[in-house]
């Protein structure tokens, strides 16, 4: 495998559509320099190291020191009604009265989810909206970021993870309630959706005027598109809102990355009209209306694609079935470039991998390398 450009310029490249020395490859969630702490992701980290793979790093900004110490009390934790799980409630005080969300979380370590959520009707939609909304700097330390930068030099590039203005509120409600809200109170979303952008929009200008970030990254849009949203819904609360956003990031040379699970077959143009320099992950049918090559072609290289092996293939496939799946996917994702192969979400899908797992990361990693070099 060629590595006749670092990992920071391959990377730069292929974001910017351009030629690159050879296919970047990428192990969503692992980077040595950042261990989970998870004894089993120790095979994924040697890996990334041996054969030098491109890392997508992250920065996480850390707050400066608040004026006066008043932290907001921690959420209840309770037995839940199952044995195996805690109760969380979280209470959301408002000037119209409390918003309370209660979530289930497995003892065990494994993802939990929401039993019930913030807003449900439009009476608690009207308590959010009573919050006081003021626009002031963020209360953000940013030199982390340049100590993170100067250790990072030349391996790669760093991603800024933002919020998503439908997406924040879409987490408060749920995708049952949003989708009654996209039918009867539009209106009351795009409220909601404007107020949580202008946050979005002052934190961004904030860190772009301290000159952070090679690239902005943000997840959500897949709340918003078929089967639950129409393509329309999507322009409505996804376009017309991430757009500027992704407007302001270019205007300071920046680039911009978009996670997105689902069909992108309905809306794989808007992203490309948008102006998202690299989608994520690109999932291949059933879950997907589009193969990875149909993608590419919509596309025609005026976007980069990242991804195209479903996380779920490591746990049913045996290695010498993931050479194949990997062969097939780098077949249609690799020629002309503008492509980094990966799989559709990172490891913590699993509290812990298991020996098949490491297998199939075995192969899924080694394939890649056979195949990477463009000829």
């Amino acid at each position: 495998m060629k590595n006749e450009m670092s990992g920071r310029e391959r990377l730069l490249r292929v974001f910017r559509q351009q030629e690159t020395d050879r296919m970047p490859i990428w192990l969503w969630g692992v980077d040595p320099m950042y261990k989970s702490g998870r004894p089993s992701w120790d095979p994924l980290y040697e890996m990334v190291e041996k054969y030098e793979l491109d890392i997508m790093r992250s920065w996480h900004p850390r707050p400066k020191p608040a004026p006066s110490p008043n932290p907001p009390p921690p959420p209840e934790r309770m037995q839940s009604e199952h044995p195996d799980m805690w109760e969380h409630h979280n209470i959301m005080k408002t000037p119209k009265g409390d918003l309370t969300q209660i979530v289930y979380s497995p003892k065990d370590g494994s993802p939990g989810y929401v039993n019930k959520d913030y807003i449900k009707t439009e009476e608690d939609a009207e308590k959010w909206l009573s919050l006081p909304h003021k626009i002031t700097e963020p209360n953000i330390d940013t030199d982390s970021y340049f100590e993170q930068l100067e250790k990072t030099g030349d391996r790669t590039i760093l991603m800024v993870g933002i919020g998503e203005a439908m997406y924040a509120i879409e987490a408060m409600m749920g995708s049952e309630a949003f989708g009654f809200f996209l039918m009867d109170h539009r209106e009351i979303l795009h409220e909601m959706i404007t107020r949580t952008y202008e946050s979005i929009e002052n934190v961004v200008k904030y860190y772009l005027s301290k000159d952070v970030g090679d690239y902005y990254g943000w997840v959500g849009p897949e709340l918003c598109i078929p089967p639950l949203a129409s393509p329309k819904d999507f322009r409505d609360f996804c376009f017309k809102y991430d757009k500027p956003i992704i407007d302001l990031i270019h205007d300071a040379g920046k680039l911009v990355w978009v996670h997105c699970h689902g069909d992108m077959k309905p809306v794989l143009n808007d992203f490309v009209e948008m102006g998202v320099d690299c989608l994520n992950p690109i999932e291949p049918p059933p879950i997907g209306g589009l193969t990875l090559a149909e993608a590419k072609k919509v596309v025609g290289g005026r976007m980069t694609l990242d991804g195209g092996v479903e996380n779920g293939a490591f746990d049913t496939l045996e290695p010498n079935e993931m050479e194949e799946l990997v062969e097939e996917t780098i077949a249609m994702g690799k020629p002309g470039g503008c492509y980094i192969f990966g799989q559709t979400s990172d490891p913590a899908t699993w509290v812990e991998l298991s020996e098949k797992h490491i297998a199939n990361f075995k192969a899924f990693v080694e394939t890649a390398v056979r195949f990477a070099d463009y000829d």
